[in-house]
């Protein structure tokens, strides 16, 4: 089969696998039939925060995503649906959410993130049970089952959840002292902060909704037990007061677990260490779990107004130094140690720029954006009639063919959760921009068949030919708009990186449409009559490109000077039979030049005469 049918049908195929897979989602899988649109299409609120450590630190990356997933848990919990929260520019975190802001959810995007360490006083399954009972200060199991109650199906983290001090303690030491006059009434761990009260609010809280309850925990104060769900909504804990601040945290890293005989176990661990300040109070609450003084050997760390772990306590941490095991991938204990250094560096956040979008703007800027681009779109139709004339077809074709590609590629890219694009007026322009730079294709490859036309070549051989060429000029082009792109994509925020991400996408369709349709579609119509043999309207014609045609018609027929584009000196050129007697001249030895003349001159060779009376 040849190359051209072979591009021609993946073409088709693709085409058709777009356009399936877009009816199949729309069909089961809630898709929307066309593009999602951006903020300033759609109308709604952006927010740009700029943020910095409390500390002055330099805020990394780490840091930056860190406080994105804290914002999106955030603003999730508040019930605002297709939210866009994104990092850009290093410091500056940018939230889109479509419609009007109201002040709570407004609030709870500018407030900083907190973490604390809280000893766990009970644990029950996320939907309560008729009454709650205390654990009995170390009973509790790996499990996190709390005096019969049956736990939930998974725990918060991995595994046994096991906490071990990296710096080995005396089991024999004397307890910590009680706490200094003002701080709190009992210690943080002390089965007295289990009241009536705070009982029946743990009945009463719902973690099946794991949100439900992380505005209460970010609200209560450091001093009082709190009830809080994990984020996966399996667990439900009952809280003691704040024991060490997560901004405490001096480092956190993760590495290899080993047995004790050194041995790789393939699980991974999390060690922290604590400031200097925060130490003793963290080896204090270490030391009473593990002598059994609270009411489990568990504590809790709350991330944000959620339980990310509650590891238990195996060995006591005097030195301020521990490390939580258990059964952690590397990817689960690279992301709780990444939270536990957020909580070491809490970021602060300002409002750089807030700003609300109508939807009726946002309408009329659509609709101006595509009336543009049909203009443009009309433009360039009718210079290519003009100047290819029934080439056009092809052309148009492939803007066509274009057009159904982006629509498609848009479409699923803004309906695949994970990306989430969607089409902002940056970006209509970005495809406004895209049809000159497919359109700058075309010509490059028709002006490239056109001169192999006019140096002589017959039109079939011409297409290939000016192919070889024209493609290099296209892929160096494309290649410098992508690289733009992409250079434009990474180092801008806002409307512009929308409008390199179309840029680069239809870059790369551009590439497609030419490689798979335009020059395979256009090697199938010059092996066509009206095409092939070079009609005036074809736009192929080597009289009207300038090129000296044969007088040798076809058929026994000789074209006349008018058909030639020959006036009578031009006719009366040297001919064929001429030029073959004056090249065997020349090419004849010295010695046989006599001889050879007087053959010229004498007689003439048949098949010369022939020659001459056929290209005549």
């Amino acid at each position: 089969m040849p190359a051209r049918r072979i591009a021609l049908m993946a073409l088709a195929v693709l085409i058709l696998l777009l356009g399936g897979g877009i009816g199949a989602g729309v069909w089961k899988g809630g898709w929307q039939p066309a593009p999602k649109l951006a903020l300033d299409l759609e109308g709604g609120t952006q927010i740009i925060l700029q943020t910095q450590s409390r500390d002055g630190a330099e805020v990394d990356s780490t840091a930056m995503e860190q406080a994105r997933q804290i914002i999106s848990q955030r603003v999730n919990a508040m019930g605002v649906s297709e939210t866009e929260i994104s990092v850009q520019g290093g410091t500056n975190i940018v939230i889109d959410v479509p419609g009007t802001l109201d002040h709570e959810t407004s609030e709870a995007i500018r407030q900083t993130a907190s973490m604390s360490f809280r000893p766990v006083l009970g644990v029950v399954a996320p939907e309560g049970t008729a009454e709650a009972q205390p654990s009995d200060g170390g009973a509790a199991s790996d499990a996190g089952g709390v005096d019969g109650e049956e736990a939930s199906s998974a725990p918060a983290d991995p595994s046994s959840l096991q906490f071990d001090g990296l710096v080995s303690g005396d089991t024999e030491q004397a307890p910590p002292e009680a706490p200094a006059e003002g701080e709190l009434q009992y210690p943080a761990w002390s089965m007295e902060w289990m009241t009536p009260e705070i009982q029946t609010e743990l009945m009463a809280a719902d973690c099946t909704d794991p949100s439900s309850q992380q505005e209460t925990v970010s609200a209560t104060p450091a001093d009082e037990p709190v009830v809080a769900c994990d984020p996966e909504g399996t667990q439900k804990f009952l809280l003691g007061p704040e024991v060490v601040a997560g901004s405490s945290i001096s480092s956190s890293s993760v590495a290899a677990d080993v047995n004790p005989t050194g041995q790789s176990t393939g699980f991974y661990v999390v060690n922290m260490s604590f400031k200097e300040d925060a130490a003793q109070a963290f080896s204090d609450m270490t030391n009473a779990l593990y002598n059994g003084e609270g009411a489990s050997p568990a504590f809790g760390i709350v991330l944000d107004g959620m339980v990310i772990s509650a590891p238990q306590v195996q060995e006591p941490s005097p030195g301020g130094e521990a490390s939580i095991s258990g059964d952690f991938s590397q990817d689960q204990a690279s992301q709780l140690s990444d939270q536990l250094r957020f909580g070491a560096l809490p970021l602060e956040f300002e409002v750089a720029s807030e700003q609300q979008i109508s939807a009726t703007l946002g309408t009329d800027q659509l609709r101006m954006g595509l009336i543009a681009g049909l203009i443009g779109l009309a433009l360039v139709v009718a210079y290519a009639f003009v100047q290819y004339r029934t080439l056009a077809i092809v052309t148009t074709t492939s803007l066509m063919v274009m057009g159904m590609l982006t629509y498609g590629t848009l479409t699923v890219l803004s309906n695949i959760p994970d990306i989430g694009y969607r089409l902002s007026l940056a970006g209509v322009v970005g495809m406004i921009v895209a049809v000159a730079f497919t359109a700058d294709s075309f010509i490059v490859y028709f002006e490239r068949v056109r001169d192999e036309i006019r140096d002589g070549r017959g039109i079939v051989g011409a297409v290939d030919h000016g192919w070889d060429r024209a493609k290099r000029t296209i892929l160096a082009s494309d290649s410098v708009n992508l690289i733009a792109a992409v250079v434009l994509y990474l180092l801008s925020t806002g409307g512009v990186r929308g409008f390199a991400f179309v840029l680069g996408v239809t870059t790369l369709l551009d590439l497609l449409v030419v490689f798979l349709f335009t020059h395979p579609i256009l090697q199938v119509l010059v092996r066509r009559r009206f095409f092939g043999k070079g009609h005036p309207w074809s736009g192929l014609d080597p009289a009207m490109l300038g090129r000296k045609v044969p007088a040798y018609a076809g058929r026994g027929r000789v074209r006349t000077l008018d058909e030639r584009g020959e006036t009578e000196e031009e006719g009366s050129r040297e001919t064929l039979a001429e030029r073959k007697a004056r090249l065997r001249r020349e090419a004849a030895p010295q010695d046989e030049a006599p001889a050879a003349a007087s053959s010229d001159d004498g007689r003439t060779d048949p098949m010369d005469d022939d020659s001459e009376e056929t290209s005549r």
